[in-house]
């Protein structure tokens, strides 16, 4: 074989073996860049802040300590827990309701040309203005927050599943009622699993705006949790304490999400592949 030959080979060789190590490159590239992006920003904020000495503007390091302080001790248990009660129950009110509901509304389409229009309307009322409403009836309690919480949450979930359920395809039906299997059969054993991704979906939306539910019913009418240690934090002019809040729900969150794509991806591990294959 000549020279030239080899060289060819060898070319070819190379680009055939490099794209299967690109992606991994690219993550841990991307990752680099991500944390030196942070870093880059953090260390910006702590030179200005020390440079301004600015009671509104505290260092990042003030926040860090004040951020250990107050939240490795029984704050979290005072003012953390009962926000993250509040916000499960009325996560967990929205999710049976809204995939129970949404499903049946999706599944039967009698129920969503009847509903449709009062479910259109219905979601287009921002959460917080039912606040006062729930103060008047409820009280400024627990619950009050947790109907915040849940009607916030309840729309995505309600349309992404009836969506899901709408969409179905018909030879899929199709096919359960040929091989005998009933209509509620049908709508547990295909019509449920079929539309499990675009229900996921919506139970994803509604965790996020169920956290965020948490701050603004806090914020109003409470006497504990993050939304009103935030608050206070801010009226009584405990700079880093507010900001160390805000580190906190920032952590929270993402934390939230993260467990939920994960749990994600386990469960419908099956629609990953299958998509993946199509492709």
């Amino acid at each position: 074989m000549s020279i030239s030959t080899r060289t060819i080979a060898a070319r070819r060789q190379s680009t055939e073996v490099s794209p299967t190590a690109m992606p991994g490159d690219r993550t841990v590239k991307g990752t680099i860049l991500s944390l030196a992006t942070v870093v880059i920003l953090l260390s910006a904020w702590e030179i200005m802040a020390r440079a301004k000495h600015s009671v509104y503007i505290p260092p990042v390091s003030t926040i860090a300590v004040t951020f250990v302080h107050e939240w490795f001790s029984p704050t979290f248990r005072d003012q953390g827990i009962p926000s993250l009660y509040r916000m499960f129950c009325g996560y967990a009110i929205a999710a049976t309701l809204g995939v129970s509901m949404g499903v049946f509304i999706g599944y039967y389409r009698w129920a969503y040309r009847l509903l449709d229009p009062v479910l259109q309307y219905a979601r287009a009322t921002p959460p917080t203005a039912i606040i006062p409403v729930g103060i008047l009836l409820i009280g400024i309690g627990d619950w009050m927050k947790i109907l915040v919480i849940a009607f916030g949450a309840f729309w995505p979930v309600l349309i992404n599943s009836a969506d899901g359920a709408r969409l179905v395809p018909r030879e899929r039906l199709d096919t359960a009622r040929v091989f005998g299997l009933s209509s509620f059969d049908s709508l547990i054993r295909v019509v449920v699993p079929s539309a499990l991704p675009q229900i996921a979906a919506g139970l994803r939306t509604g965790l996020a705006i169920a956290f965020i539910l948490i701050v603004v019913s806090e914020m109003i009418g409470s006497t504990n949790g993050l939304g009103y240690y935030i608050l206070q934090a801010q009226r009584t002019f405990a700079i880093p304490e507010m900001y160390g809040g805000v580190v906190l729900l920032a952590i929270l969150g993402y934390c939230l999400n993260a467990v939920f794509v994960l749990v994600e991806s386990r469960v419908l591990g099956w629609h990953y592949g299958q998509t993946a294959r199509t492709q």
